[in-house]
């Protein structure tokens, strides 16, 4: 039986780590719908991008005696809003998924319009399939269309993301012209400082454009105080192949357990009620 410290700890992970990457996606589905534009990169016209391929890497510090950090590269149809993404988890968070041992494991995941499938190898025993789907709500349904949308827009358009930065009280600095990822890029970093009930929070976030105004590479680095001390989130994302062919296979429903979102819904807020006593 796992104890109650050991699922508070892997909560937290996750929420701290969910929140780090959608920190980082939200600034760009944000900056989507602005069409600021900044000295500090190319000034071209901009198009919404069609198709990408990615690789990421997230690692949190402060909950453990070392980081946790995870990795992972997806393809994503912007167009057709469908996503593919393989997350590589190391020993210590996959012990702890219901089913798992203290071995690496690599999740898989799918969004494809209205439905997010998972395959998570601890789980296929339990649950007597491979995947696993959850089909969004329809108030979730009705709004990925436009996610997409903004994300495809903002990542065809670095000047955007650093307007809209500016325009929320960043602090905007050039990092010149550098090969990032084999590309010449233009580069910019925001940092944004916080004040919350006495103590400064900082994120830092960094982002590099091709000749065509297209996001290269982006990270965020931030830190917050917790019950247990500081916690600190690395990120960074590389973005290449853009406008090649993806492929985005949604698995066969002979393979796959449906899950009502009532029960995810039911069990992120339980596990958000134990999260919130440590």
């Amino acid at each position: 039986m796992r104890s109650r410290g050991s699922a508070r700890w892997l909560v937290t992970v996750g929420v701290v780590g969910a929140l780090g990457v959608g920190a980082t996606f939200g600034l760009m589905s944000a900056a989507g719908a602005s069409t600021g534009t900044s000295s500090s990169v190319s000034d071209v016209v901009a198009s919404p991008v069609t198709t990408a391929s990615f690789s990421f890497s997230v690692s949190v510090s402060g909950l453990t005696p070392s980081a946790v950090t995870v990795t992972g590269t997806g393809q994503a149809n912007l167009t057709n809003n469908a996503v593919s993404v393989a997350v590589n988890v190391p020993a210590v968070v996959a012990k702890l998924i219901p089913g798992g041992s203290a071995s690496p494991e690599v999740i898989n995941a799918v969004m494809s319009g209205d439905t997010i499938y998972l395959e998570i190898p601890s789980l296929a025993s339990m649950v007597g399939e491979p995947w696993v789907s959850v089909a969004l709500p329809s108030k979730a349904t009705t709004a990925v269309p436009g996610i997409f949308t903004k994300v495809a827009s903002a990542v065809g358009n670095v000047n955007a993301i650093v307007g809209y930065a500016e325009a929320h009280h960043a602090t905007v600095t050039s990092l010149g012209d550098a090969t990032v990822d084999g590309v010449q890029a233009t580069g910019s970093k925001m940092v944004v400082t916080r004040s919350h009930k006495g103590k400064i929070n900082t994120l830092s976030a960094s982002v590099w454009a091709d000749s065509a105004n297209r996001l290269v590479q982006a990270d965020v680095t931030t830190s917050g105080a917790t019950k247990k001390g500081t916690v600190g989130l690395t990120g960074a994302v590389d973005f290449t192949g853009y406008g090649s062919s993806v492929t985005i296979t949604v698995p066969q429903p002979s393979q796959v357990k449906s899950i009502p979102f009532s029960t995810v819904a039911m069990f992120l807020g339980k596990a958000h009620h134990r999260a919130s006593r440590v």
